[in-house]
C-alpha cells in the first residue's frame, strides 16, 4: 500500500478524472510522526554546551511526549531544545507543519533542519504560542520559516525546501527563566485545502444522514479509535437501514460522487496507517467505508455491486489477521472505484 506525496484536494470529484488519477490522489498523504515508533529518536540539547545551566527532559505520555525542564539565563545560557531526525523527503509535497500541543502559555520555536545546509546551530524556525493546560492545533506554513544561526535571523538565506528537511525539533528560548512543560501529541505535514480528518468524517456522515461521534483526544494507537467509530457507525447504519427500507430511491450522480469521495478518503487515511504497521486501524477504516456505501446505495444499487459489498463485508469479518482483512477490503474499494468512476 505504498503512496506518493502530491497535494491532496478534496470535494466531489469531477467526472473527467480518470481512475488512475483518482487512485494517485487518494493514496497521497503527508508526513505524520508516530512517537511510539523506532523512527522517533528524540534527544535533548541544552545550553550546557555553552556553559549554561538550563535543563530539559523527554518523557513518554499516553498522548505522545512531554518536553519539560527549567530555563536558566545564568552563564550566558537561555535555551532548551529537543529534536529528532526524520527521513529526508518525508515532507515533500507538504505546505507546512501542523502540530497538536498542550503547553504552559509560553512561546516556543519549531525548528527544521535541512540536508543541503549543514550549519552548526543553524535551522529554519517558526515561533508558536501555547495556551496553558489546553490542547491547541497550530499550523506553521513553510513560507513563514526563517533561517537562524546561533539565534540570529539570517536575511540572505532563501526559503526552506521541504524535500530537504531531515530533522525536526522544538526549542524554548523566550528569555523567561523558570520551569516549563510542553506536551506534544502530533507532528505532521499538511497540504493547503486538506480538511481535518474528523471534519471530513463528520461532513460525510451528515451527507449520508448519519451521526458520527468524534473522540476529542485520540489515543496514540489508532486501532482502538477507529474500531470504536466502527461500532458507533454500524449502529447508525442499522438504524438507518430499518427506517428507510421502504423508501429506496434510484442512486443519483450525487450519490455516486459520494461513493467516490468515501473511497478516496478511506485510501488516503487507511494506506498510511497500514504502512506504519497499524493494520487493524486500516482495516477498520476500510470496513466503515464499505458499510457506509452499502447503506447509501441500499436496494437501489445494482445487484452485482450490492452482492459484492455484502460478501466482502461478510468474508472480511471472518478474517482474524488484520493485514489480510485490510487487503481484502481494499480490493473491494478498488472495485467500487472502477464501477463508479464513470458515473460522477
Amino acid at each position: 500500500m505504498a503512496h506518493t506525496n502530491p497535494p491532496i484536494r478534496y470535494g466531489l470529484l469531477a467526472g473527467a478524472l480518470s481512475l488512475f488519477t483518482l487512485v494517485y490522489v487518494a493514496t497521497a498523504h503527508p508526513f505524520s510522526m508516530s512517537f511510539k515508533s523506532v523512527d522517533s529518536r528524540w534527544q535533548v540539547v541544552v545550553d550546557g554546551v555553552m556553559g549554561g545551566l538550563s535543563t530539559g527532559v523527554i518523557e513518554d505520555t499516553s498522548n505522545g511526549i512531554m518536553f519539560s525542564g527549567d530555563l536558566s539565563l545564568e552563564n550566558n545560557g537561555g535555551f532548551s531544545q529537543i529534536r529528532t531526525p526524520i527521513t529526508q523527503g518525508s515532507l515533500d509535497g507538504a505546505d507546512g507543519i501542523e502540530i497538536e500541543v498542550r503547553g504552559d502559555g509560553r512561546n516556543y520555536i519549531f525548528d527544521a533542519r535541512v540536508a543541503n545546509m549543514r550549519v552548526m546551530a543553524g535551522s529554519f524556525q517558526h515561533k508558536f504560542d501555547t495556551v496553558s493546560e489546553e490542547w491547541t492545533t497550530v499550523r506553521l506554513p513553510f513560507t513563514d520559516f526563517k533561517f537562524h544561526y546561533f539565534g540570529r535571523l539570517m536575511e540572505n538565506v532563501g526559503a526552506i525546501d521541504p524535500d530537504m528537511i531531515n530533522s525536526l525539533g522544538v526549542t524554548l528560548a523566550d528569555y523567561n527563566p523558570g520551569e516549563f512543560g510542553l506536551e506534544i501529541r502530533a507532528v505532521r505535514g499538511y497540504v493547503e485545502g486538506d480538511e481535518d480528518y474528523d471534519a471530513r468524517l463528520a461532513r460525510l456522515g451528515e451527507q449520508l444522514g448519519l451521526i458520527v461521534a468524534v473522540q476529542e483526544e485520540p489515543a496514540p494507537d489508532l486501532s482502538g479509535v477507529y474500531a470504536g467509530r466502527l461500532d458507533r457507525l454500524a449502529a447508525e447504519l442499522a438504524t438507518r437501514e430499518n427506517s428507510q427500507r421502504s423508501q429506496r430511491m434510484t442512486m443519483s450522480a450525487s450519490d455516486s460522487s459520494r461513493v467516490m469521495e468515501l473511497c478516496v478518503l478511506a485510501i488516503d487515511r487507511g494506506a498510511p496507517l497500514f504502512n506504519q504497521g497499524q493494520r487493524e486501524a486500516c482495516a477498520s477504516i476500510y470496513e466503515v467505508t464499505l458499510a457506509s456505501i452499502y447503506a447509501l446505495g441500499g436496494e437501489s444499487m445494482d445487484e452485482d455491486t450490492r452482492t459484492m459489498l455484502f460478501r466482502s463485508l461478510r468474508d472480511g469479518r471472518r478474517m482474524h489477521d488484520a493485514s489480510d482483512r485490510a487487503w481484502h477490503y481494499r480490493a473491494a474499494i478498488d472495485a467500487l472505484m472502477r464501477t463508479f468512476s464513470g458515473r460522477v
